[in-house]
Formats: structure tokens, sequence, C-alpha cells
């Protein structure tokens, strides 16, 4: 299911994203094709100083939706999707897709030291299809709700999208913002 496609970088690796990208990031954004996911897996990859396992899921008449598994400590896993920012998210109510929707990508990070909620990322997967499925538009201190456990042994259904530290992503279509899921701390428990 998850897969890595090369080594973590070496300590002296470039730090967190910021204001000015560095010279990994800059030279995937000269190279890169015209979606920007690549920009934004870089960038991704930067900030948590090193390559992710990858695991991906496809949904009927939606592109494909990967979802990256960083570890930035021992215990801790960090769940971001890359796809979603594909395409602008436009409202279901809309008629045209906007072209200057805003674009972004939802991230989860849970302590987990015995990989005990490792089936997590196909919520975030099926979170992030939704703008493409069913017109949600995505924003800071929105609450999302799945109407099931987001893993399984877990009692939390949903929780509110914040501000990720990881900030924008600038790509060539405009930038891509990392979401946050906070899930409901009181229903968090195995």
């Amino acid at each position: 299911m998850w897969s890595s496609r090369s080594p973590r970088p070496s300590a002296d690796s470039p730090g967190p994203i910021g204001g000015t990208r560095s010279a990994s990031v800059a030279a995937v954004a000269d190279s890169c094709g015209t979606d920007g996911l690549e920009i934004v897996h870089a960038a991704l990859s930067e900030y948590f100083a090193h390559e992710p396992a990858r695991a991906s899921v496809s949904f009927v008449g939606v592109q494909p939706i990967e979802v990256l598994r960083f570890e930035p400590v021992p215990d801790e896993r960090a769940f971001v999707s890359l796809g979603m920012s594909r395409r602008p998210m436009t409202g279901a109510a809309e008629v045209i897709q906007r072209s200057d929707g805003p674009r972004a990508e939802l991230m989860l990070h849970l302590r987990d030291p015995t990989d005990h909620f490792a089936d997590v990322w196909r919520t975030i997967a099926l979170l992030a299809a939704a703008p493409d499925v069913e017109g949600v538009v995505y924003s800071p201190g929105m609450t999302v709700d799945t109407g099931q456990p987001i893993a399984p042994g877990l009692r939390c259904t949903g929780g509110v999208l914040v501000e990720s530290p990881l900030g924008s992503v600038a790509t060539p279509l405009g930038p891509v913002d990392v979401l946050q899921l906070r899930p409901d701390l009181y229903m968090l428990t195995v």
C-alpha cells in the first residue's frame, strides 16, 4: 500500500517552507508540469526534511488523489493529500468552475507510536476528493464530519480545519494552502 520513492536527504537539508523558495523547490518549479503538484510535493518534502511514503486512491470521475505519509519525529505521522489542489475549489452552486478559486491540500498530524491509525489516509483521500465530487470549498475555521470514524478504532468523526504551520506554497497556477484537520479532541479515544 505505501511506497517510498527516494531516501531521506542528509541532516543539512533545507529548512521549512518560507517566503523564499529553496534552490531545490525553485528547480522543481522551473521544470514541472502545469498542475503544480510537483512543486507542492517538493515543498512538503523540504518542510519535513525527507521523502514521504505514498498511497493513492481513485474515485469515479476524479483524478487520483495521493496521500503522503511523513514521519517528522518517531511515533508521529503527518498525512497530507496531494492532488486536491490540481483544480481550484468551486462551490456546488456555481455554474462555471472558477479559474481563480482557492487551492488547498489537507493535512492530519497524529501521534501514533504503534501505527494503529495507519488507515486514516483513506479518510484524508475521501475529504480531498470532496471539492471535485461535492463542490466543497474548504477554508480555515470550517468543520468537517465524515459521519464515520476517521480511522478504525477511533470515535472521532471529524474536526475543524485550521491554517497549518506549512503556510502557502507558490505554484504557477496560484498559491496552494495546506489546511490542517484538527480532530475533535474529546472523541480521540480508542
